[in-house]
């Protein structure tokens, strides 16, 4: 009887065991479950935040890109606007130069006019002196030959009774005829002279009314040319009207444009900071062992740290890492060991990787063509990571290092040689 309790007892021990074996198990379980939920809920967390993060990042790119684009748009018309300016101002420098012209034109047209009216008067004056000798020498001929005429048969009979000799009445008759023959010799010359005169004076005249018609017509010209750079002047006044416009619209422009950049830089610092976050100190040695040049295929800097222009619209103009040229499926290996806090896809950075190494310290590589590590890996230095590409923002194959520390971007050269 006694062999049978105990037995039965033994058997009621046994299954206790096995409840509490049973329970302990399933609270172990349980444990390890809800364990696991918290860590799965982290890593949601953990990601959406990371996807907000981008998405506020792309939002703002866009937002940057739609502002370089107006600024853009403006930069055009500012330029068009100057080179019309330009064009008007060159024309009107050659009217200017047209005007230079004329006014010479003119100053030399007047002084010819001036010198022609004393010509003239001169020969007025030489024309008033012949017709005045030639009066005279008229009056002294009338005067002779009226003389002549009253003392005509007595001059004669006293000009044969006065001789001595026939060859004196001859001379004296000779004498007279020759008197006679000066006095109409001199009026023809004077009449000659006095219509070769008349005659120049009449041409002088006359080039005097085409010079005066010339200088109206240079005048009229040169009135024209001003009212030509008059307008012109107006025009240029208006466009300048339309410069000054638009470079306000640009200054705009160029305040949003900086208020974006600047709320990039601080997405962008956000960004340094989950990743920051999602490192761990015991993630490497902190690069106690050093860095090494992430692209062995390339030591070819195409951009450096610190500010630039953007190579690419939507690209950063404060550049927070260094550009390596390389040809695209170059070899990127990892500067240091560490363990893989990121590797994924983003439209700015296109596929890129992040290393925590321990210490507050991360490396991060961007625009790569292809990625052959996933988050949560740990990475020896030197290993592979990833292929160069033109992913993203990219102006061309090439590899963007960047080095994080402390949640803030750093100059790589400064790690690496």
């Amino acid at each position: 009887m006694r062999t049978r309790i105990f037995r039965v007892l033994l058997i009621w021990l046994l299954m206790g065991v096995m409840v509490v074996q049973a329970t302990g198990n399933s609270l172990y379980v349980l444990a390890d479950q809800d364990e696991d939920e918290d860590e799965d809920e982290d890593e949601k967390k953990q990601s959406e935040e990371e996807e907000e993060l981008e998405q506020k990042r792309q939002d703002t790119l866009a937002e940057i890109n739609s502002i370089k684009a107006d600024i853009s748009t403006v930069e055009k018309k500012i330029s068009e606007l100057k080179n019309t300016r330009s064009n008007l101002q060159t024309y009107i420098k050659q009217l200017d130069r047209q005007v230079n012209s004329l006014a010479a034109q003119i100053s030399d047209l007047e002084e010819k006019i001036e010198q022609k009216k004393k010509e003239i008067e001169e020969k007025q004056q030489e024309l008033e002196k012949a017709e005045a000798e030639a009066k005279e020498q008229y009056a002294l001929m009338k005067k002779r030959i009226q003389y002549m005429y009253e003392q005509g048969s007595q001059s004669f009979l006293e000009l044969l009774l006065e001789s001595e000799s026939l060859a004196d009445m001859m001379n004296r008759a000779d004498y007279a005829m020759q008197m006679s023959e000066y006095d109409r010799q001199m009026m023809d010359e004077l009449r000659e002279i006095r219509e070769a005169i008349a005659e120049y004076k009449a041409l002088l005249e006359a080039e005097q009314q085409e010079q005066e018609k010339l200088l109206s017509d240079l005048e009229d010209q040169k009135a024209a040319v001003n009212k030509a750079i008059e307008a012109k002047t107006k025009e240029i006044a208006a466009y300048q009207s339309q410069i000054n416009a638009a470079s306000g619209e640009q200054s705009e422009y160029q305040k949003q444009l900086a208020q974006q950049e600047k709320l990039l830089d601080q997405i962008e610092a956000q960004i340094a900071a989950a990743a920051a976050a999602n490192a761990a100190e015991n993630d490497g040695d902190g690069g106690a062992s050093g860095f090494r040049w992430p692209c062995p295929a390339s030591h070819r800097i195409t951009s450096y740290f610190g500010p630039r222009k953007a190579p690419v619209p939507g690209a950063s103009t404060y550049h927070k890492g260094i550009d390596i040229g390389a040809s695209t499926g170059s070899s990127i290996i990892a500067s240091a060991a560490g363990r893989v806090t990121t590797s994924k896809y983003s439209t700015s950075a296109g596929n890129y990787i992040v290393i925590s190494h321990g210490k507050g310290i991360s490396t991060v590589y961007m625009h790569a063509s292809a990625r052959y590590v996933s988050v949560g890996d740990v990475v020896a230095q030197g290993q592979t990571i990833a292929a160069v590409g033109s992913t993203g923002y990219s102006s061309g194959p090439h590899l963007h290092f960047g080095i994080i520390v402390n949640g803030s971007y750093v100059n790589p050269l400064n790690y690496v040689k």
